[in-house]
């Protein structure tokens, strides 16, 4: 009787073998390197952003001040022309860009070329060109007492006017704010649109 039990469990599983308990190791390890994979891969491209978003800021705090700085040196030169009309008295000048002037530098060109013949099979000459060019800046010395020097600058862009804002003690009289307005867009091209003339108050504040 107690044989016959015996038989009656010997077709159930018995312990798993060694081999599926490593292949069971084996995965269970491979899941957990591909969690750790996937989330060092979403943290480095984060840092990338973070350090290009960093960057970016700096590049247009830098453009910025420099359209500021041209701005303002443009509002002097033009201020000192305007007060030299008839009846303008003293005048402010504001300017506002729409972009920087962009420089041009000179350079020195040197082309070298290498030709190759060779003979086809047939009789025939074929010949081969390579050319190279190496372009290098042509320096100077920059004349400020320094003994450095600074690239050429072969061509220099005008920087783009949005608009202009005068204001002098003399726009009250409407010749003299037309004679300032017509300065203005002579000087620099602009549609009467893009120049405002306002008349200055006693405490030197337009009106």
């Amino acid at each position: 009787m107690m044989g016959m039990e015996r038989d009656k469990w010997r077709f159930l599983p018995q312990k798993p073998p060694w081999y599926l308990w490593l292949a069971t190791g084996a995965i269970i390890l491979g899941s957990i390197l591909m969690s750790v994979g996937k989330i060092n891969g979403t943290g480095q491209p984060q840092a990338g952003q973070q350090a290009a978003s960093q960057a970016r800021p700096n590049d247009q705090d830098r453009a910025a001040t420099e359209l500021m700085a041209t701005a303002r040196e443009m509002a002097d030169q033009l201020q000192e022309t305007l007060a030299k009309i008839a009846g303008a008295g003293r005048v402010t000048v504001t300017v506002s860009l729409q972009s920087s002037p962009k420089k041009e530098f000179a350079t020195n060109t040197k082309t070298t070329k290498h030709s190759v013949e060779e003979k086809d099979q047939g009789g025939g000459t074929r010949v081969t060109t390579d050319s190279n060019e190496d372009a290098t800046l042509v320096m100077a010395r920059n004349g400020q007492g320094s003994g450095g020097e600074a690239p050429v600058v072969s061509r220099e862009s005008k920087p783009e006017v949005q608009g202009v804002v005068v204001v002098a003690e003399g726009a009250g009289d409407a010749l003299v704010r037309l004679r300032l307005s017509q300065a203005v867009e002579t000087l620099w091209g602009l549609a009467p649109h893009q120049v405002q003339v306002l008349p200055m108050e006693p405490g030197g504040n337009p009106k």
